[in-house]
């Protein structure tokens, strides 16, 4: 796929005032500009995040009534209900709000719906099961903002209800007791992009300041950092400073008896660094995976028990699911792809087939936004219905353009670059045409063409040790804090090869200076490569310690022939 270039530069004198002042080197100073962080104070806030900056959670409306309400149920030994999600972010605020209301003694049971015999949210089987069990009060955790109807049933029969939730609220909230949500239009709340774990940690640091309850929000920072990262929300702000000291809490395996469990399933070496990507593509899938293809409850119940037994048997059984639904994916991306007309995708991606498993449906629209840089609507057909996820690209708000589309729904959520639709099965030539309509009109070709965003241009001889270990300092990674791309022109390839059938291995020579690189599953690329007297590279530096030994190297992202 062709991608444009971008190398952010800043005025010399300015990096140079700014590395002086902070002790940095230059190269470092205009990654840290590319985040938006250009005076000292604000520097030295970003490198060393605290727990004390985080906002007061009264800043939220509905906050204090929410919490007067945990509190009456508290001093009336009341029975709570939790309704949760089956995705990690859900799962995760499940486990963490059952943990704490369990902790004040509260007689607490959840649910998790089932994504593919019900779908996403708070829904009529889980009011029966609150009703079952007696509950007095209802608090949904990562869904709620769009269930006016089931509000209201819950209201009927004598339940009250509180929703946390952060995804886009409609223009007319839900008639429930509280609605906590950052995004909602009257909330001045200062930081808007907290994952549904998220409120909920503030939910439950709001608890903490009634001095008769005694609970201990870092005890569950564990939980926090897994479904904040998770969610893909951006790590800046409060999600920053959350999943910093919640990965601290994981490496001193100061953590949940579940968590370890994974962890040790995962075949993570008990001195080995846990990093966001570790979580992202060890840890979390397996989370994941239990919803995509079967019961998410059983992963709440690995992250409450507290016998090592049980935990090591779900953790076992979740690697496996995780196995399965790798199988699974594969299968219904290869399907989708090759639906696509490569050289001319579209606007908009949207695919249907009555054989695609839902639970995927997700995974499989991000891998075909990036592979064609489009937005991209997966659905699969049950019958009248069809049920699909939506991921998005940056230019594009897919919440806002879907919502366009909201006559020929029968519901939808989410919020700027995921989200979750289901239509009748007649009505999808018809979405599929509005939908490419209305990318086409908001998107010229020049923001669907992808960017590759370099954010420094350096000499070989500044990529050393020390700035790599400088860049450590930007962990942890994610969205909006991404590892930081490096991008060096004028190069030489020497002895450029395919090693492990798939990856690319050479080194790259400027002047006298040669590198190490690796670039993973890179091969096809050889070709330009041998044929091109020197190149520009975009890598990440890491240190690659092998045998005893430390050594420099290039993660190469993408390269070109010189100009």
């Amino acid at each position: 796929m062709h991608r444009k270039w971008l190398v952010n530069r800043t005025n010399q004198d300015f990096l140079e005032y700014l590395a002086r002042k902070t002790s940095v080197s230059t190269a470092f100073v205009q990654i840290l500009i590319n985040r938006g962080l250009k005076d000292p104070d604000s520097i030295k806030a970003f490198l060393n995040p605290s727990i004390d900056n985080l906002h007061d959670p009264f800043l939220m409306p509905d906050m204090k009534i929410a919490v007067e309400r945990i509190m009456t149920a508290v001093g009336k030994g009341e029975t709570v209900f939790v309704h949760g999600d089956y995705d990690a972010d859900g799962i995760t605020s499940t486990a963490l709000l059952v943990s704490a209301l369990r902790e004040l003694s509260l007689k607490t049971h959840y649910y998790i719906p089932n994504r593919l015999s019900e779908g996403y949210g708070f829904n009529m089987p889980g009011i029966q099961k609150a009703t079952q069990c007696g509950a007095g009060l209802v608090i949904t955790v990562d869904c709620g903002i769009s269930s006016k109807k089931e509000v209201s049933e819950a209201n009927s029969l004598g339940i009250d209800v509180i929703i946390t939730d952060h995804h886009e609220p409609p223009q007319e909230l839900p008639p429930a007791l509280a609605v906590i949500n950052p995004h909602r239009i009257d909330s001045t709340y200062p930081f808007k992009h907290l994952a549904g774990v998220g409120v909920v940690y503030k939910l439950v640091q709001a608890l903490t300041q009634p001095s008769s309850l005694n609970l201990q929000p870092s005890s569950f920072l564990d939980l926090v950092t897994i479904g904040t990262i998770a969610d893909s929300v951006p790590l800046t702000g409060e999600n920053r400073v959350l999943a910093a000291y919640g990965l601290k809490e994981l490496n001193s395996r100061n953590c949940r008896t579940g968590i370890h469990a994974l962890i040790e399933a995962a075949g993570i070496n008990n001195g080995k660094e846990l990093k966001s990507g570790t979580l992202s593509y060890t840890i979390i899938p397996r989370i994941n995976a239990a919803g995509r293809l079967g019961d998410a409850s059983e992963v709440v119940e690995l992250f409450l028990t507290t016998d090592e037994a049980k935990a090591k048997g779900i953790a076992a059984f979740l690697g496996t699911q995780n196995k399965d639904r790798q199988r699974v994916e594969e299968e219904v991306y290869k399907s989708a792809v090759s639906m696509i007309d490569a050289g001319n995708p579209g606007n908009a991606i949207v695919l249907y087939s009555p054989a695609w498993h839902q639970g995927v449906l997700g995974i499989v629209a991000s891998r075909l936004v990036e592979e064609f840089y489009r937005p991209a609507f997966v659905f699969s057909v049950d019958g009248a219905a069809a049920k699909g996820s939506a991921r998005s690209i940056p230019p594009f708000h897919i919440y806002n353009g879907i919502a366009e589309c909201a006559g020929l729904l029968l519901a939808f959520g989410g919020h700027s670059q995921a989200a979750g639709v289901k239509i009748l099965t007649e009505n999808l030539p018809a979405f599929k045409n509005q939908m490419n309509s209305i990318v086409e009109r908001d998107l010229n070709d020049d923001a669907l063409t992808p960017v590759l965003e370099i954010d420094a241009a350096v000499d070989l001889f500044e990529v050393t040790f020390n700035l790599v270990r400088e860049l450590g300092m930007l962990e942890p990674f994610g969205s909006a804090n991404e590892a930081p791309l490096l991008g060096v022109k004028g190069l030489e390839a020497v002895d450029p090869r395919v090693v492990g059938n798939s990856h690319l291995k050479m080194r790259l020579k400027q002047k006298s200076l040669s590198m190490d690189t690796i670039g993973f599953n890179m091969s096809e690329l050889l070709e330009k490569i041998e044929d091109s007297y020197t190149l520009d590279a975009a890598f990440v530096p890491c240190i690659n310690e092998w045998n005893s030994s430390r050594i420099l190297q290039l993660n190469l992202k993408a390269v070109r022939p010189s100009t």
